[in-house]
């Protein structure tokens, strides 16, 4: 029969099992340095357009993808390419885009797009994403965006259907309304240092603005999901699974606002045409000088 002694030092041994936190936890990112990496524009660790792509300025719409939405505000520069093409076309105001388009910004530029899904995307610099999929019904939304690095900020109506961001280790649920998203190499802490274990992989950290802002964090191992309520700030290390999201409060609102200012006032977007005779999307666009148009029509 075991002592007492012998059950104490087995009980202390086991409550310092359960205090050594496990590799690769979410815990390793206190709200400050979540906070602090957010509002950090992060240099990327591999090209953003692949070498091999050429630039040019002469955009053209492609014919094999469905209208997703439109540029309304461009400061710098940034860049599109469509789906299985290897031209990249520099990115001008009123331009659309496209399902299956990869965007990217470039260094001290932003990019605020309006989504046919009724949603308002904000690209902060050094970013790349691919629009993997929109659609939009009276009341039904189902989009899918691929989000490599960089930071973005969104303003999403709340409507039934899916909203879902995809980043290198974890999937962003998406009820609404505005958040903001960062994706780079996890960064070094303190903890990190005098551990001397430097951390690998990707981080995902998640902002959530008010009102009733909300989305559900689940790595890609498929562990538990945390939902991230409104005024909070959650991370998601590679090879982690999702923590209990922090409520930061009013600090969410400027660093917010400095990630990537919304677009003050934004032009509601054409409907697509009833008549069965032209099944075309209208997109706003540069005016068309012979016809005095203020849409392109691109047809089925």
């Amino acid at each position: 029969m075991p002592t007492n002694s012998s059950l104490i030092l087995k009980a202390i041994i086991a409550g310092m099992i359960l205090l050594v936190p496990t590799a690769g936890s979410a815990t390793d990112y206190s709200p400050d340095t979540l906070l602090q990496f957010i509002g950090t524009e992060h240099a990327p660790t591999f090209p953003l357009l692949p070498d091999s792509f050429t630039v040019t300025d002469n955009f053209k719409p492609t014919t094999t993808s469905s209208y997703a939405g439109a540029v309304v505000q461009l400061q710098g520069t940034a860049y599109v390419y469509h789906q299985g093409e290897t031209r990249v076309y520099k990115l001008k105001r009123n331009l659309p885009v496209f399902t299956g388009d990869t965007l990217v910004t470039d260094k001290e530029s932003r990019l605020s797009l309006q989504m046919i899904d009724e949603s308002t995307l904000v690209l902060a610099a050094q970013t790349k994403l691919t629009i993997d999929r929109t659609l939009a019904g009276v009341k039904v939304r189902d989009t899918v965006l691929q989000f490599f690095f960089g930071r973005i900020r969104a303003l999403v109506k709340k409507l039934s259907g899916d909203y879902t961001i995809r980043t290198p280790n974890v999937f962003v649920g998406v009820r609404g309304t505005d958040f903001a998203v960062a994706v780079a190499p996890a960064p070094l802490t303190k903890r990190h240092a005098q551990e001397k274990q430097p951390p690998a992989g990707i981080l995902t950290a998640v902002l959530t603005g008010g009102k009733q802002s909300t989305v559900e964090l689940t790595d890609i191992s498929g562990g538990p999901s945390i939902t991230v309520k409104p005024f909070s700030v959650a991370g998601v290390r590679t090879g982690s699974q999702a923590e209990e999201a922090v409520y930061v409060g009013s600090a969410a609102v400027p660093l917010l606002r400095r990630i990537t200012p919304l677009p003050d006032a934004l032009p509601g977007l054409p409907k697509k045409p009833a008549s069965a005779s032209a099944p075309c999307w209208p997109f706003p666009g540069e005016a068309i000088r012979a016809t005095g148009l203020n849409f392109f029509e691109i047809c089925d």
